[in-house]
């Protein structure tokens, strides 16, 4: 059985039962990416906000594109879902650094 690591209203993101790699579900959307993988989707996500928040007059618009992973494929998003996404993210990488953390530590 998967482990939920973050969910919010947009997905959520689990541990595969292995414990190889992170399923990211957001939307219609899912995605397998290595633990590493998570610091770039966060800057990335982060990056896509920050550009569009200030500039967009309707939040609620689906107009925020960020290529997949073939050339004919693109994920569109509304500013809410850039940050639910980014929410995702960020809650999922923060408990993987703490589990590493306190994998650190001998008691």
């Amino acid at each position: 059985m998967s482990q939920y690591l973050h969910h919010n209203d947009f997905g959520c993101i689990s541990r595969c039962p292995s414990g190889c790699c992170l399923h990211l579900y957001f939307g219609n959307v899912a995605l397998c990416l290595q633990a590493d993988e998570l610091a770039d989707w966060r800057q990335v996500a982060a990056e896509l906000y920050q550009k569009h928040a200030p500039h967009l007059a309707d939040p609620t618009r689906r107009c925020i594109t960020l290529p997949g992973p073939v050339a004919y494929q693109a994920f569109v998003f509304t500013l809410e879902e850039v940050f639910l996404l980014h929410d995702l993210l960020m809650g999922a990488g923060l408990l993987l650094e703490a589990e590493q953390i306190l994998a650190g530590q001998t008691t």
